[in-house]
């Protein structure tokens, strides 16, 4: 297949617009507190149990990607 290869550019639209959407999500998630975070993701049955539960594993996540540390 060449680059000009109709499928091909199809393709590569369609992976972009993925990566795009994906970067859009991250972003959106990003933004949102611990808190908005951890209501948005909590469902009853939920193995974390909580909404503070899942919070605080969100907190706990976001330091260890960013690199921080916080007492237990």
């Amino acid at each position: 297949m060449s680059a000009t290869d109709p499928l091909s550019l199809v393709r590569a639209k369609a992976i972009r617009a993925a990566a795009e959407a994906l970067v859009d999500a991250v972003t959106e998630r990003a933004s949102r507190t611990p808190r908005e975070a951890a209501e948005a993701a909590f469902y009853p049955g939920h193995p974390l149990g909580s909404v503070e539960a899942i919070e605080a594993e969100i907190i706990r996540r976001r330091s260890v990607e960013t690199g921080e540390q916080f007492a237990a």
